[in-house]
């Protein structure tokens, strides 16, 4: 029987509350882009972008190492959002392509976050296959006992949304919970049947991602809505609400979290 009593058990529970909160749901800012495009437009400093987001309605933040260290005190009180951290990143050449973790457990740890998050890039050979998922792996087993949640991000990468690669995603999120991650973050796959089997097969809490930007605001908050109502747990939007302009980037944020906690009146 599994000992609830351990102290990483105890840190998980306790993180795990922290980034979804009583209601079981959460939205997620994600301000990590720089780990692997360098200067995104809209986001030339992250930090300026923690402090004009951090008083709107968002649950929580998804940060890189340095933007982590740096911005503690942003986060440093009572109440604060939730911060997870991104430990990898990758670079796709004309053939293959790699993964390189940027940070570790231990780091993650010692800067007081709240989970940890890995790429999980699926559409890919067997040899980069392999490769994720030791290092998938080796992230689990180091991050357990440290009470880290670990979030898996299964994608198809630069791959056209389509059949194929809503295949590939479902097959990297079985993958994923296999090797024993606690959260899954995932595009969704346009069909709410689908992704209801999913939320139902994976017993983790599966959130859905915003991907790129340049659709009108009406497409995130509608995406969401049915993910939502098909039985995600939250929300990870990025571009399509950072990259807007400011009145209507607070407009949309807004509008995401009332459609995320619309259920449990937690808007």
């Amino acid at each position: 029987m599994e000992d609830l009593s351990t102290a990483g058990h105890a840190g998980k529970t306790y993180r795990m509350g922290r980034i979804f909160g009583a209601d079981g749901r959460t939205l997620v800012l994600p301000l990590d882009h720089g780990t692997m495009l360098g200067r995104v437009s809209g986001l030339e400093d992250p930090l300026a972008a923690i402090r004009r987001f951090i008083s709107f309605r968002c649950d929580g933040f998804l940060l890189g190492p340095g933007v982590t260290a740096r911005s503690a005190s942003l986060f440093a009180g009572r109440g604060a959002p939730a911060r997870i951290l991104t430990l990898d990143s990758y670079w796709k050449g004309r053939e293959v392509g790699v993964s390189s973790m940027i940070a570790t457990a231990q780091r993650a740890a010692a800067l007081g976050v709240d989970g940890v998050k890995m790429l999980m890039p699926w559409n890919v050979g067997a040899s980069e296959r392999a490769a994720v998922v030791a290092l998938l792996a080796a992230l689990v087993e180091a991050a357990d006992p440290l009470g880290l949640p670990v979030m898996a991000e299964p994608i198809a990468y630069e791959a056209p949304r389509g059949p194929e690669a809503v295949s590939v995603e479902a097959d990297g999120c079985r993958v994923a919970v296999e090797l024993g991650v606690d959260i899954v973050k995932v595009a969704y796959p346009g069909d709410p049947g689908t992704f209801g089997e999913w939320c139902a097969e994976l017993h983790v809490p599966v959130v859905v991602l915003g991907g790129p930007g340049g659709e009108g605001s009406g497409e995130i908050v509608s995406e969401v809505a049915q993910a939502m109502a098909a039985g995600a747990s939250g929300a990870i939007v990025g571009r399509r609400v950072w990259q807007r302009p400011p009145e209507e980037a607070e407009r949309v944020l807004e509008e995401l979290h009332a459609v995320v906690h619309r259920s449990s009146g937690a808007v």
